[in-house]
């Protein structure tokens, strides 16, 4: 079965003019997965004030840098992590860096002539924009 995780600091995703649009989920690659797509969510509450964002594997946030190769499926050797940009949802706040944010994924992984869709979620912080 893969590692299926997410690094523990992950980075906000922003525009060319400093403004949030996101965060970008990223976590390793688990030996001899090959993960052929994935759709993530990112959320944090504080009282009344919720962030919240969602994206799909391969497909760039409006306004956040542009996808390279490597940050496009299928993720699998030698690429050595997996990437998904989330972009806020309608009526969203921005993520405070200072709290932690819950995050989640899932995802088609193929494991040699298996398949299976596998979700994983964790806490992480916050770190530097992306």
């Amino acid at each position: 079965m893969p590692i299926s995780r997410f690094f523990e600091e992950l980075p906000l995703l922003e525009d060319n003019k400093d403004k949030q649009v996101g965060i970008c989920l990223m976590g390793p690659i688990g030996a001899g997965d090959n993960i052929v797509w994935m759709s993530g969510w990112a959320w944090q509450q504080d009282g009344d004030t919720i962030a919240a964002s969602t994206g799909d594997s391969g497909t760039a946030v409006k306004g956040a840098r542009p996808l390279r190769p490597k940050d496009k499926p299928p993720f699998k050797a030698p690429k050595k992590q997996w990437m998904v940009q989330t972009g806020f949802r309608k009526g969203s706040a921005k993520f405070n860096p200072k709290l932690p944010v819950l995050v989640q994924v899932i995802a088609l992984i193929e494991i040699g002539d298996e398949r299976a869709i596998v979700q994983w979620g964790q806490a992480v912080k916050i770190e530097h924009a992306y």
